[in-house]
């Protein structure tokens, strides 16, 4: 019978003899993998569980803020609380939020955001900057980050939790890289049914084995890589973001020497593997047990495709072993797969084509093994890759702007969503906690058309901007320019040049009565937060440039159209780089 629950999941692990199924935490400096079984981990997330009750306050439905650096202690903390019935939050730490204040920041915010101040798990014997600005009213626990380590056990929860399969089990926080404040409540209901869906959809049997380095703050390394082993009983790889980034080579040796069949990245991990892993680490691995490489989180190019096929063939990496997936965290994680019994596809856009209610026009279509993907030429068209159909008990619909199904194939709309794997709702911090979404419908802001009845993911109209995985959230970025540029924020539009090309500039217009100095260009170069690096253009015009719906709203879709048609009349162009910052600072620094 299948468990219902996340406790659940945890009381069988705990049931199951030594050699259970395992998670392996990579130790650096021992250059190996370190295994505690799931058993071990849902025994180690009890007895947390029952520190955790220990604190000052009710623990039902509190929220556990986790801000811990290892995959392992972050992990023991998570179960803990779930196992208690207490609310676990992952947070991104500094070096992924760009500053130790931004933490600080979004640890305010949450700890007093609901009616108890939440409870902090932090590692034990570590100390760092924003410590010593977390407020005295937030209780803080500490924990091990050593799974070799002595640890308490229970084996069973300390105070016998069992939730309803609709009850809240996490709130998953939804940008990564701007002070936002957006979190959804997942409920175990969730989890289950999308752990499950993505099993079934690729057809999976019992003896999988994953490998992941995918940050457990974001909905594709917490959902997509651990709940998902943990709920179907495969063993689990894991690293850090940091550890892959600096030898990749050992996410894929650790999946060849484990005989992994499952592994999950964003289109910058497989791009990042065709360029740092050297031939001769490639031609020593044997990835032929390799069945599924789930790519997804940012659009697919094909020269990634294409360079990590070529690559990693002499390794038994086959075309048809990539794995297009369209998911984010208000559907769980996963929404779409494509089939695992064929090679995927990209098809060829006139962009020019590509709106709300317009038919696209195809030029031309290629498969993954396809010899045409080496010629292709991103300036006379646009590749758009199939994110295949939804996962079971999930339904995607296109719509148009008032929400009206759009039945045509190669038609584009908005992209909704309803089913099981469908999020509860935005947490409020408010008495009602959860924001619902409205009859269970998640309109999602991404453009996308049906062609063959696969889904196409074409354009994204909500207010996102996505860098290597990382999301930056429009709002927020306007907000903090309009501040420095003294208007206001209706009148600030961000925008991607082409969110098909990951190196594309990230423009800003602004709309304004008049061009500044030498003077107040450098200041505003110097005074720009941290989370607005990003940006490589800043255009000012005059009013009314920014392209608006009807009712006011600013069309940052039809911003990237004018842009890349040299449509915008702007009276000044300010560049953003590196170098242009530092002459901004020595200019200040000269003047003062």
């Amino acid at each position: 019978m299948q468990a219902r629950t996340l406790p659940e999941v945890m009381a069988r692990h705990a049931a199951q003899p030594a050699e259970d199924k395992a998670l392996h935490c990579w130790d650096g400096s021992r250059r190996s993998y370190f295994p505690v079984s799931y058993g071990d981990l849902s025994k180690r997330a009890f007895a947390f569980g029952a520190e955790l009750l220990e604190s000052p306050g009710d623990i039902a439905g509190r929220v556990v803020m986790i801000a811990c650096h290892t995959p392992y202690a972050t992990l023991v903390a998570f179960y803990g609380a779930i196992s208690v019935g207490a609310i676990p939050m992952i947070f991104p730490m500094p070096l992924s939020l760009g500053s130790h204040e931004a933490l600080t920041e979004r640890i305010k915010h949450w700890g007093f955001a609901f009616e108890q101040p939440a409870l902090l798990v932090l590692e034990a014997g570590l100390t760092e900057k924003f410590h010593d600005e977390i407020p005295p009213q937030i209780t803080v626990l500490r924990i091990s980050d050593n799974p070799a380590g002595e640890w308490q056990t229970l084996d069973a929860s300390a105070n016998q939790h069992s939730p309803a399969p609709e009850d809240v089990a996490f709130f998953q926080t939804t940008s990564s890289s701007t002070g936002d404040h957006k979190a959804v409540a997942i409920s175990h209901q969730n989890i289950i049914a999308n752990v499950v869906g993505i099993r079934h959809a690729q057809h999976m049997d019992d003896n999988e084995r994953m490998a992941t380095w995918l940050p457990l703050f974001h909905d594709m390394g917490l959902v997509g890589t651990v709940l998902f082993s943990f709920g179907n009983n495969y063993p689990l790889l894991i690293m850090t973001p940091t550890q892959f980034v600096k030898r990749p080579s050992i996410w894929l040796k650790g999946m060849s020497d484990y005989r992994c069949t499952i592994a999950t990245a964003p289109n910058f991990g497989f791009d990042y593997c065709s360029r740092l892993v050297s031939d001769k680490d490639a031609a020593e691995m044997d990835l032929s047990g390799v069945k599924h490489l789930f790519i997804g989180a940012e659009p697919i190019r094909v020269s990634t495709i294409n360079s990590f096929c070529n690559k990693f063939a002499v390794c038994g990496i086959t075309p048809q072993t990539i794995r297009p997936a369209y998911g984010l965290a208000e559907s769980t994680i996963i929404t779409t797969m494509t089939d695992p019994d064929k090679v995927s596809q990209f098809v060829c856009l006139d962009a020019d084509s590509i709106g709300i209610n317009e038919p696209v026009k195809i030029l031309d279509s290629m498969t993954f093994d396809d010899s045409k993907m080496v010629d292709y030429d991103a300036s006379k068209m646009i590749a758009v890759c199939t994110a295949g159909r939804a996962i079971e008990d999930m339904l995607v619909e296109i719509v148009d702007e008032e929400g009206n199904a759009i039945r045509e194939q190669g038609v584009a709309g908005e992209i909704a969503i309803t089913g099981t794997s469908v999020a509860l709702g935005y947490v409020s911090g408010s008495a009602e906690l959860i924001d619902r979404f409205p009859q269970g419908r998640l309109r999602t802001g991404d453009m996308g058309a049906f062609i063959d009845d696969e889904l196409y993911i074409l354009e994204r109209i909500k207010n996102l901007v996505i860098r290597h995985g990382e999301n930056f959230l429009v709002s927020a970025l306007e907000e903090q320019l309009a501040d420095l540029l003294d208007v206001s924020h209706e009148h600030v539009a961000v925008f991607e040049s082409n969110i098909h090309d990951p190196s594309s500039d990230i423009i800003v217009l602004v709309e304004r009565h008049a061009p500044i100095d030498d003077a107040a260009v450098n200041n505003l170069l110097v005074e720009m937060p941290k989370e607005a690096f990003p940006i490589n253009k800043i255009l000012l015009s005059r009013s009314r440039e920014i392209p608006r719906t009807t009712s006011g709203k600013k069309r940052h879709f039809y911003c990237r159209k004018m842009y890349q048609h040299n449509e915008i009349k702007f009276q000044q162009e300010i560049e953003v780089s590196p170098q242009r910052i530092m002459q901004a600072m020595n200019a200040v620094r000269t003047d003062a």
